[in-house]
């Protein structure tokens, strides 16, 4: 069976853009306030037991004036009979609460009385009409006052109706404080807004018993339709406008500092960096950053952009400069290699081809050194200090044919003790190439000075020397990198070099930035 060959596609993983990301969060901002509706349903609750609270209040108050006239009404003392007491009710504590769960049906219609009513509640029946309609002016609920039998004696309406079919006035006949919360009709269309909100659609019924001498004489009924945060957004509803207006305001401003200062940044950024690498253009910045971050970002993406551009552009021009330099001495070679496969070849020329071969060698090699030395620069630590009295003295044993020599006592300067090790060995060289016999070196209070008692450089050349493969010695084998290798070590920590004016000579100066 041949084995199934399976290829890996790689995708590329999705992720969001910085404006979806800033696009998200001005809708989440938006929403914000449309979330803060949800808190209404925890809200309508609270009004609702409000509510059935001042209902309760309400009819504890009604309940003990209906218990007075009664009595006045049917001839008892206006204190208990001896030995009964007055009943005693546990307080009371709203306990309704709005889910559709407990929300009852609307309320049965009432039915016709199958009972007359007796004369007490006749007599009493119109101070008790007078005290609901007085009432409902102001708190807007609806007052029934019921006979012992379920009947309404009085009230705002249904007067002569029977109502102890309905459950909490039923429950209210044999002794118990009911409270419930019913669907309410309602006899116009509902607004839209208002049915994020449950208290809006119901109604709340208390019913609660008269006691006299322990006895049950009648019922006091009300019911009331809750408030609800709506009732108070409509009186409100040209601040809420201003409101609506603020935020959307502000969030189009939010966006737009995002965009501004942000966003465009760093999509320009973005494609600046896009077509970079498709030329040998410089970097050039951006016209506006937006922010202090991105202006830095930029500014360091600028430098190593930059500082790559250097070195892509050296290295073609190093590459095509060693293969043009190697070309000769493996012709050479190649050449040499030849003709001394000729037996018949002196020994005497043979030893002058080996020489040439050698030398040629030598040549190859100094090149290859060089260029893994370029290669290595920027691997060297930007970072550290080292002493320049102490380094001098390390590499002074690698050139015996000269005398070096320090001015004054060391000093510290900002170079690890490798670059400056680098730095000082090429110039010393360059020295030594230029016919030097002495080199001194003097600290600054920016830096150091090198100088040296060569032939000095031509005012032809003095413009030239940091060029790369610049040299004027190509015929004893120089290769014109080693200036170069010492600017960029030195570029490296933020450092310069420069030609000073010497008497004699040649002398470099290195500033160090404060």
């Amino acid at each position: 069976m041949r084995p199934r060959l399976t290829t890996r596609v790689n995708r590329r993983k999705w992720r969001p853009g910085l404006g979806g990301v800033i696009l998200a969060m001005l809708v989440l901002v938006l929403c914000l306030p449309f979330a803060g509706l949800t808190l209404f349903r925890f809200y309508a609750n609270q009004l609702v037991q409000q509510t059935e609270e001042s209902l309760l209040m309400q009819a504890a108050v009604l309940t003990a004036t209906y218990e007075e006239l009664y009595r006045d009404a049917a001839g008892l003392p206006s204190e208990p009979i001896p030995g009964t007491g007055r009943r005693a009710f546990q307080p009371l504590f709203p306990a309704v609460t709005v889910n559709p769960q407990t929300i009852l049906g609307p309320r049965p219609d009432g039915l016709p009385a199958t009972e007359e009513i007796a004369a007490p509640y006749r007599e009493i029946a119109p101070a008790l009409s007078h005290i609901a309609i007085g009432a409902q002016e102001q708190t807007l609920a609806g007052y029934r006052f019921l006979d012992r039998f379920g009947t309404v004696i009085a009230g705002s309406a249904e007067t002569g109706v029977y109502l102890g079919h309905v459950q909490e006035v039923a429950l209210a006949l044999n002794g118990e404080v009911a409270s419930v919360p019913r669907r309410r009709i309602r006899s116009t269309a509902e607004p839209l807004i208002y049915r994020t909100s449950q208290g809006t659609r119901v109604r709340i019924f208390v019913a609660m018993p008269v006691m006299v001498d322990e006895d049950i004489v009648g019922v006091v009924y009300l019911n009331r339709t809750p408030n609800h945060i709506f009732r108070f957004l409509y009186g409100e509803r040209l601040n809420l406008v201003s409101a609506a207006v603020f935020v959307l305001m502000s969030t189009f401003l939010i966006g737009y500092l995002f965009w501004r200062f942000v966003s465009r940044p760093i999509r320009r950024l973005a494609a600046r960096t896009e077509t970079f690498g498709a030329s040998d253009a410089r970097w050039e910045p951006l016209d506006h950053y937006g922010t202090r971050e991105i202006e830095t970002l930029a500014t360091s993406f600028g430098t190593m952009a930059n500082r790559l551009q250097d070195q892509q552009t050296t290295l073609k021009t190093y590459t095509a400069h060693v293969s043009h330099e190697m070309k000769s001495p493996l012709t050479a070679i190649k050449g040499a290699v030849e003709l001394m496969q000729d037996s018949d070849m002196p020994p005497e020329r043979q030893a002058k081809f080996l020489e040439n071969i050698a030398r040629d060698a030598d040549r190859m090699e100094h090149l290859l050194a060089r260029m893994r030395e370029y290669s290595a620069v920027g691997q060297l630590a930007a970072d550290g200090t080292s002493d320049l009295g102490d380094t001098l003295k390390d590499i002074e044993p690698l050139f015996p044919r000269l005398t070096l020599s320090m001015d004054g006592p060391g000093r510290s300067v900002p170079l690890s003790s490798e670059a400056l090790s680098i730095v000082l060995r090429h110039l010393i060289e360059n020295a030594e190439g230029h016919g030097a016999s002495e080199v001194r070196v003097s600290a600054t209070d920016t830096g150091f000075t090198l100088s040296d008692n060569g032939t000095g450089i031509s005012p032809g050349n003095r413009d030239r020397i940091f060029e790369p493969f610049f040299t004027s010695r190509r015929s004893e084998g120089g290769t014109g990198m080693g200036l170069s290798i010492v600017k960029s070590v030195l570029a490296q920590s933020g450092a310069t070099i420069a030609l000073a004016e010497s008497d004699r000579g040649t002398a470099f100066e290195i500033r160090f930035d404060a």
